[in-house]
């Protein structure tokens, strides 16, 4: 275990050597927690003019309930960190951004949220702190989901799994399919039983 933004991130794991555990998820399948990643929800009838002025990601044009990589961005282009955008049915976007830049990121996020309010957007920032986050990657990513879930397609995950309130979404990360689910950590050891 190595110290990671003050969380306790596993980096080697005695059954299998490094390159073993990176062909494991590139070949098979591995369920990853996350929850160190800052996950902020944005809310508001402007949450995706907001979205789309600190991301280079068109997200006006995803589908409902899919996600994807994008770049957040300073006013003059520069890229300040890689993050992932989810467009949910629920009605708010769901953003998650590196831990490492969390600080920084957060900060980037609050100064735009409120130039953009005070610009009269209707948009809400709200940060996820007592969220887990957990993702699931690698080819047969969705053979193994599918022993637990009813649909899995590229926009639609449904299941009657009690600590699945909500769907996830699908993202390609690092060239390998993924599936990101954020749950309530109450919920968490639901998943982990599961898992």
């Amino acid at each position: 275990m190595v110290d990671f933004a003050g969380w306790a991130l596993p980096v080697s794991y005695p059954d299998l050597s490094h390159v073993e555990s990176h062909h494991h998820t590139r070949k098979g399948v591995s369920i990853f927690d996350v929850s160190h990643m800052l996950q902020l929800h944005i809310h508001g009838k402007d949450r995706i003019k907001f979205i789309e002025s600190i991301l280079v990601a068109d997200v006006e044009s995803l589908a409902v309930n899919t996600g994807t990589l994008s770049l957040m961005t300073t006013e003059e282009g520069g890229i300040i960190d890689d993050c992932i955008v989810h467009k949910s049915s629920a009605g708010f976007l769901n953003l998650v951004c590196n831990a490492g830049c969390a600080e920084k990121d957060l900060a980037h996020i609050t100064e735009r949220s409120q130039a953009a309010i005070s610009a009269g957007l209707d948009v809400t920032v709200e940060v996820k702190p007592k969220h887990s986050l957990i993702a699931v990657q690698g080819p047969k990513m969705s053979s193994v989901l599918q022993q637990v879930f009813r649909t899995i397609s590229h926009s639609c995950i449904s299941t009657t799994q009690p600590w699945w309130t909500c769907g996830g979404y699908r993202v390609g990360l690092l060239g390998a399919d993924t599936l990101e689910k954020m749950v309530s950590r109450s919920r968490y050891q639901m998943v982990r039983q599961w898992s």
